[in-house]
């Protein structure tokens, strides 16, 4: 089951729901493939080519376990500390746990984001104990391969995500230092969001220098970290200024009221005519004996040929209603945004007893932020 067209719904853990992004795969097969190929043949010859890929694919699939690991505490305890983090993407250049929020306090951040590193260095001690155990044992030479790259990759994993650059998490410990000397955490995010972008550039610097100096892998395996970290940073930071402009505020408060509705028994035709083409709306509720029943957009519009307009029914071609676009009038404008991003919807329908209450799209909440911001203090830019 994908969330998303991107990704794919692997498993839960702990009530944690575990993706797997579509570019994770490919890392997958180059990690695989050059631990096979190159790694342990180089470092341990004389063995069978099966032997060398029965090795690649354990360590490859522990390497990805350890990344999972490494997420999985940030999950636990960000959810101890109530910030309901529900998912965790592997993707290609690791992994990310997916927070409702920003954390409550300087103290929580700097607990969530300190124990992942934390995570990766135990497993990195776990598995130099294993490789000393397993070089103790000679048939057991490719094991003790498999154990040395597993704690030499987690000890990088855990020094590398330490590197002061948000949003990574010794980024986020070092907003989580600024946010608790300022008690500003906008400004903390702009500074470590600089850090990171800065970060960022510098690692597409050297990867350019590498690639000059012959090392073409190595150099543009730098520039997309580089790429990926300086667009993170500045996501993120955006995601600081929408949580912020959105905090504390309710559904009710920003939603259309007795939004215009179609009714579930005219046609397709006569729903574009009297409908999308007069209010030049994006969609529209649909509504059967005065309850909603579904929600029908111009995407659906358009999937019925314009020949068969007049003869289609709008409930046959409108999305149903169900748990995805429908939401309470009291449920936090956050949790629309989310919900938003995660079902790729641009409406959600406001329900209260059953009954429409009202309608919430993208744009009004687009418009709520634009002129609260406008109505508050100048906030520090984005980050270069």
């Amino acid at each position: 089951m994908a969330s998303d067209t991107r990704t794919i719904s692997v498993c839960k853990i702990a009530g944690v729901q575990v993706d797997i992004d579509l570019s994770w795969l490919v890392i997958f097969a180059l990690i695989l493939w050059s631990l096979s190929e190159g790694y342990f043949p180089a470092l341990y010859p004389g063995h069978r080519l099966i032997a060398y890929w029965v090795v690649g694919l354990a360590a490859t699939l522990m390497f990805f376990g350890s990344v999972l690991i490494h997420e999985l505490c940030h999950a636990a305890v960000g959810n101890l500390k109530g910030e309901k983090i529900d998912r965790i993407t592997l993707f290609i250049f690791g992994g990310m746990a997916h927070m409702g929020g920003e954390p409550q306090s300087a103290s929580d951040e700097i607990v969530i984001a300190g124990v992942g590193p934390l995570a990766s260095l135990a497993l990195a001690l776990l598995f130099w104990l294993l490789y000393k155990a397993a070089a103790m044992v000679p048939a057991a030479s490719l094991w003790t391969a498999v154990f040395r790259y597993l704690g030499a990759i987690n000890l990088a994993l855990a020094l590398f995500n330490l590197l002061p650059g948000f949003p990574l998490d010794g980024g986020r410990l070092f907003r989580a230092i600024l946010w608790k000397r300022s008690g500003d955490m906008e400004q903390a995010t702009a500074r470590a969001a600089d850090w990171g972008a800065a970060l960022a550039w510098g690692m597409m610097i050297f990867g350019a220098i590498e690639i000059f100096g012959g090392a073409l892998i190595g150099g543009l395996w730098l520039i997309f970290i580089g790429l990926f970290l300086r667009s993170a940073a500045i996501g993120e930071y955006r995601g600081t200024i929408v949580s912020h402009l959105l905090h504390n505020i309710l559904v009710g408060d920003i939603m259309t009221r007795d939004p215009v509705a179609l009714p579930a028994d005219i046609s397709v035709a006569e729903a574009v005519d009297g409908f999308f083409l007069r209010y030049g709306y994006g969609g529209f509720p649909v509504i059967a004996e005065g309850r909603p029943i579904g929600t029908l957009s111009l995407s659906d519009v358009r999937n019925c040929p314009p020949e068969n307009r007049a003869a289609t029914k709008v409930s046959e071609v409108m999305r149903p209603i169900d748990a995805a676009i429908e939401i309470s009038p009291q449920a936090s404008a956050m949790d629309a945004v989310h919900k938003m991003n995660a079902t790729n919807s641009g409406r959600l329908l406001v329900i209260g007893d059953g009954k429409l209450e009202g309608l919430l799209t993208r744009t009004a909440v687009t418009r709520f932020m634009q002129v609260r911001a406008q109505l508050e203090a100048s906030r520090p830019p984005a980050p270069a």
